[in-house]
């Protein structure tokens, strides 16, 4: 969950091209990674993906966090499959999703979780849903700056 904009890339002596501050925006607005060269490293200006419809879809670190918690939830749920599906088993399985969020949160990479509840399938007896809303940490990347020019106190 760690924010790739203004870390440094190790490994790497220049960049073949250097953009001024406008090109980089432009390359920036159609999703693409700016990366400077900075002193001693380059560094990433700003990590972008290229679906930049959201919030939610155009920052790496926010669909990185989107995949841990699928890769979480699957290890979580696998011990369940295939096991007998006794009405004990759907409150079994609500209490370990909602450890393993209690330890993402903890791990600073969900801010907040709530509304998990499992259900049984209505139409397949062999099945459960799980269901459960999330919000990753997001990176702060802009800070807005409003300062009042007086000529008195």
């Amino acid at each position: 969950a760690t924010p790739w904009t203004n870390k440094s890339i190790i490994g790497f002596d220049n960049l073949g091209r250097t953009l001024d501050a406008v090109n980089a925006n432009k390359l920036a607005t159609r999703g693409v990674t700016v990366v400077v060269e900075g002193t001693p490293f380059l560094k990433i200006r700003q990590g972008l993906t290229t679906d930049m419809s959201s919030v939610l879809t155009r920052t790496p670190t926010v669909r990185q966090i989107s995949d841990e918690v699928q890769r979480q939830t699957r290890s979580v749920l696998d011990r369940f499959i295939g096991i007998k599906f006794l009405p004990t088993v759907l409150g079994q399985i609500e209490g370990r999703i909602a450890q393993m969020f209690r330890q993402l949160v903890r791990a600073q990479i969900v801010a907040a979780y709530t509304g998990i509840s499992v259900e049984s399938d209505a139409t397949d007896p062999t099945a459960a849903t799980v269901r459960g809303a999330y919000r990753p940490i997001f990176p702060l990347l802009y800070i807005l700056i409003e300062y009042t020019l007086r000529s008195s106190k």
